[in-house]
């Protein structure tokens, strides 16, 4: 009984250290050169230039999504609790859908939200994404941090991004 006892007060005792998680498979410890093309259907922002000095949420979203509208509904009406992070919003769907996504939530007032198409479909391919919502959060050193999947809400994100 004893030995049993000591064995739980270690794990509890472990489990509250800070500890650093692996990488999952064939993912680079370093935000991935990739593109996502604008609104404007000719820009494409490559994530390469994205400067350091903010955290990094990258979104991969479905416009018909409840989880992701939840999200993206809660992150708008916290923004000023998240206007130091960088959101680069992607998706698969056709542009007329994120148009209307953008127009929903009126996300071309924040200047820390983009928005755009995934056309070559990285997320499926190099993060092995099963569906949506998708976040892998970077830090602002542009390292790799965690990856959220399914719904979440803001507070959540926040531990993420702050740990």
């Amino acid at each position: 009984m004893r030995s049993l006892l000591l064995v739980l007060m270690l794990a509890g005792i472990a489990s509250c250290t800070k500890y650093n998680r692996a990488l999952p498979p064939g993912i680079d410890k370093d935000l991935p050169a990739f593109n996502i093309q604008l609104l404007d259907t000719t820009v494409k922002l490559n994530t390469a230039n994205i400067p350091k000095g903010k955290p990094v949420v990258l979104f991969f979203f479905g416009p018909d999504c409840p989880y992701c509208q939840a999200l993206t509904r809660e992150i708008t009406k916290r923004m000023d609790e998240l206007k130091d992070v960088r959101f680069y919003m992607a998706t698969v769907a056709d542009f007329k859908e994120i148009q209307m996504y953008d127009t929903l939530f009126k996300l071309d007032k924040y200047k820390n939200i983009t928005i755009g198409k995934d056309v070559k479909g990285f997320f499926f391919t190099y993060y092995k994404a099963p569906g949506f919502p998708y976040l892998v959060i970077y830090d602002k050193k542009k390292e790799f941090k965690q990856i959220v999947i399914g719904g979440v809400g803001v507070d959540s994100l926040k531990k993420v991004i702050n740990s």
